[in-house]
């Protein structure tokens, strides 16, 4: 029997604050990132951190930044 399983992928992400970005998984997981992780998102403005988009459930790319960071990358598993 050969089983299969699917990773998870991002479903939606939210900020608690200017240090606290919180991301939700499909899978009904999540996780809280520390943004002094990610200093290129924590300097982004309110408005800049809305505009955000997933690419293939597992990338996070926000418009105003020329970086794509990958759910293990966010989580700390890489």
């Amino acid at each position: 029997m050969k089983i299969i399983t699917a990773s998870p992928g991002i479903k939606n992400v939210d900020f608690m604050n200017a240090y606290l970005m919180i991301i939700h998984l499909d899978n009904e997981r999540t996780f809280i990132v520390p943004l002094d992780k990610f200093p290129s998102i924590k300097n982004l403005d309110k408005e800049d951190k809305e505009n955000f988009e997933v690419i293939d459930g597992s990338n996070l790319s926000f418009l105003a930044l020329d970086e794509i960071f990958t759910l293990k990358e966010l989580i700390g598993i890489q």
